[in-house]
């Protein structure tokens, strides 16, 4: 089934276009990855998709059975909003199904009469048409998943890694059959990266995805879009199988443009021979000349290889003896001792809130520790990116803004190269040299600010989340960079490939303040992970029988654990028949509004109990005879 088509759209701000007369159609089961540089329009396009942008011109026509659902990558809120508000807050007709039953519910407890009646009793079989009925314990569980307990948290306490997973939530109990994702895995932890990456793939809804997550579109995608100087192209297969389809369109496009630029020589040549060593024919050779001159392409974003030269770094370069961190009782770093060294490429990993941007600024001394001492080397310079970037000055030019640095750069080689010269290998072209701050996106001024940092020339490197923002073209670019990179590199991300192409070390917090150390990149320290994973459930199943045989020999049930035992068999049958029999009478439309509330607070109460008096009953039957 086509859920919608787009046909020669085009889209322009402020008179430049972002695309051009692209056309191409989404299906039923379509998993699809929107990429291109940063600007290009992609999540614009996102947007139009999904009815919230007008086009400049062209039409887009969407399935009636087509049902959408949009992350997009800053959502709103209403601080007075509990989670569960917020997420039961969309407009599909699932939530304004489930939010007109809970408010009919508080009213009834108000006061009856039968215009309430009435709407009660149509709400509640749209619930049963719905099947909103377990929307409620979708909800719970997907939470449940994502580390979040409290559903009546108001959403004003969450960190920026928990609101990003409530509005993923609420993206995906929806009951759209197509879902648009913007920057799903900015702010998010690996380990709920791969949890996301897992449960898309696992969907049956169609999927239209921006993300510079490259292992994350190659698990997921079974198509590419990729605009590209205003043009869409579309690739078959996923993230690798798009690298290879496109090496391959940007070889023939480079073997016409060669064929072309040779003509086009020849054609000046006849130019310059004047008027009367011309053949008769001048209009329409000329004609043809501008023809051709139109289509050759730009060059001025093509980008070489190249490093900063290195400052030197003292034998001593940074030493952590005994830190340690607390936010009142919140211990984020526990007694921490370590001596960095010359060249070293470490990466940070570990879930939100764990204290890796805290170690950041404890080692650069932006936050003092509780304990020990950080002592840095004579020699060594801090160049540090951190989240935030720095504000900058709206009127100010892109070129004035880097030579309040430094006016020339030192290269590896020996060479040196002005700012100018610096933006273009870093993807500004001279025509944005001159452009105003104000009006960069988000991810130019990321892109910018990180040049910046490389023009002091610091030969200690620290990135906090460096991938936020970029595009996949740019960030390829800065590990080209940082592979060069010959001074001391400390790096805090959730890009998978982007710490695999660049470090050989992991500092790894647990989220209870201890940091340990690991030899080698982040799909090793994954193998290492399964690996031993796989040896304790081994040693578990091997030890099974002879630790049974212990336990019962030191400790057996007393009589008190004997009748609980006993208690709790019964109570676990009551509960699992009660359960089903209210499931049973959710279908039933005779019950009245107060019954029907009860019930569903009951069958809320028993799907928390049973799981534990289960796991209380599996327990003591270890312990009895």
């Amino acid at each position: 089934m086509n859920y919608i088509s787009v046909d020669t759209i085009s889209k322009t701000v402020n008179g430049n276009f972002l695309f051009k007369d692209i056309s191409f159609g989404i299906h039923e089961g379509d998993k699809l990855a929107l990429i291109g540089v940063n600007g290009c329009g992609k999540s614009t396009l996102l947007r139009i998709l999904a009815g919230e942008e007008e086009v400049d011109s062209g039409v887009i026509s969407q399935n009636r059975e087509c049902r959408f659902s949009t992350l997009r990558q800053k959502s709103t809120f209403s601080d007075k909003d509990t989670i569960l508000e917020h997420i039961l807050s969309g407009d599909s007709p699932l939530m304004s199904t489930v939010r007109e039953y809970e408010f009919l519910v508080d009213q009834m407890a108000i006061e009856e009469n039968d215009e309430i009646h009435k709407r009660f009793e149509h709400i509640m079989s749209e619930m049963d048409r719905l099947e909103c009925w377990e929307l409620e314990s979708r909800v719970s569980s997907l939470l449940s998943e994502l580390g979040i307990s409290d559903k009546r948290a108001h959403m004003s306490t969450l960190s920026g890694g928990m609101l990003k997973k409530v509005a993923l939530v609420q993206s995906l109990v929806s009951d759209g059959n197509l879902i648009f994702l913007d920057e799903p895995t900015n702010h998010l932890d690996i380990d709920t990266i791969i949890w996301l990456q897992d449960y898309l793939q696992k969907s049956t809804r169609a999927i239209v995805i921006v993300t510079h997550d490259r292992y994350f579109l190659d698990r997921i995608c079974t198509g590419i879009l990729e605009i590209d100087n205003q043009r869409l192209y579309k690739y078959d297969g996923n993230y690798s199988e798009f690298l290879k389809q496109k090496a391959l369109r940007e070889s023939i496009e480079k073997r016409e443009q060669n064929r072309l630029n040779t003509v086009l020589r020849r054609e000046f040549e006849w130019l310059k021979r004047g008027p009367r060593a011309r053949t008769g024919k001048d209009k329409g050779r000329k004609n043809r000349i501008v023809d051709m001159m139109d289509q050759q392409t730009s060059e001025e974003q093509q980008s070489a290889e190249f490093s900063v030269s290195d400052r030197r770094l003292g034998k001593k370069v940074l030493d952590l003896i005994n830190i340690s961190k607390s936010f009142g009782d919140n211990q984020v770093i526990k007694s921490f001792n370590y001596k960095f060294r010359k060249g070293e490429r470490i990466g940070i990993v570990g879930p939100n809130g764990s204290g890796k941007s805290t170690l950041l600024n404890v080692l650069t001394e932006k936050l003092e520790s509780d304990s020990g001492s950080v002592t840095k080397g004579l020699h060594t310079v801090f160049g540090y990116f951190d989240q935030m970037t720095e504000k900058m000055p709206d009127q100010m030019k892109v070129l004035e803004y880097l030579k309040e640095t430094a006016e020339i750069v030192k290269l590896d080689d020996g060479s040196s190269h002005t700012p100018a010269q610096l933006l273009e290998r870093f993807l500004f072209p001279k025509s944005l040299h001159f452009t105003a701050l104000s009006d960069l996106s988000g991810g130019e001024k990321r892109r910018l600010y990180l040049i910046k940092i490389i023009l002091t020339n610091p030969n200690f490197l620290i990135l906090d989340e460096p991938t936020n923002d970029f595009d996949i073209q740019t960030l390829s670019l800065i590990e080209d960079f940082l592979l060069d990179y010959g001074g001391c590199l400390l790096v805090v991300s959730h890009d998978r490939y982007f710490l695999d192409r660049i470090v050989d070390f992991l500092f790894i917090f647990d989220g209870d303040g201890g940091i340990k150390g690991f030899p080698g990149n982040y799909s090793q320290y994954r193998e290492y992970l399964l690996s031993e994973e796989k040896v304790q459930k081994e040693n578990l199943r091997k030890n099974k029988p002879s630790t049974k045989v212990k336990t019962e020999k030191e400790r057996k049930a007393s009589f008190k654990e004997k009748k609980e035992f006993e208690s709790l068999e019964g109570e676990i049958v009551s509960l699992e028949e009660e359960k089903i029999e209210l499931e049973g009478l959710f279908s039933n439309s005779g019950m009245n509004p107060e019954q029907i509330a009860d019930a569903h607070i009951r069958y809320n109460t028993i799907e928390k109990d049973l799981p534990e008096k289960m796991e209380r009953w599996e327990y003591l039957a270890e312990l009895m005879d």
